[in-house]
């Protein structure tokens, strides 16, 4: 009985069970941390429900460079969303994930709004500084107040679906 228990401790406690992160919004300069916003969890962005993040309705699937829209509420992959490709998230469509125009562009720590094939900068996007994303203001992306904080590992695929959603 002993060892069952150890096994499961141990298979508990393994880097292959996914990883949660929280996502939560962040107000001020000083992202002063409020309700859950989503929980990212098995390649899946899952809205979040009241102030502690309770696991909701699935609204995206993932995978390492490719976002399709959820067709139910428990995940599973529906039609595309988005598509990554170097520095660039372009939006994407159908089945088999079709490259569209622009929607972000990444800069460094800054992630600038972006549109058209060629990924055009546009004007504002996002600063993100470690576990904190800030809005970004004005064709230099000038950092402002916060809008999200990240508890927890969140792939770039993940968080670049968000802000593109926001």
């Amino acid at each position: 009985m002993r060892i069952h228990l150890a096994l499961l401790l141990c298979a508990l406690g393994s880097p292959a069970i996914a990883q949660r992160a929280v996502v939560r919004w962040a107000y001020g300069p000083f992202a002063t941390p409020g309700d859950a916003a989503y929980i990212v969890e098995g390649g899946r962005i899952h809205q979040a429900c009241g102030p502690f993040g309770e696991m909701g309705a699935c609204l995206w699937v993932f995978t390492e460079n490719e976002v399709y829209r959820s067709s139910n509420g428990h995940g599973s992959k529906g039609p595309a969303a988005y598509v990554l490709e170097g520095n660039r998230l372009y939006r994407a469509e159908g089945a088999f994930a079709s490259k569209g125009d622009c929607a972000l562009l990444i800069d460094g720590s800054k992630v600038t709004r972006a549109d058209g094939p060629l990924c055009n900068k546009g004007r504002g996007g996002y600063v993100v500084e470690g576990q904190v994303v800030h809005l970004g203001e004005g064709p230099f992306v000038n950092k402002a107040d916060a809008v999200l904080l990240v508890e927890g590992e969140l792939p770039m695929i993940a968080l670049l679906t968000i802000l593109a959603g926001l």
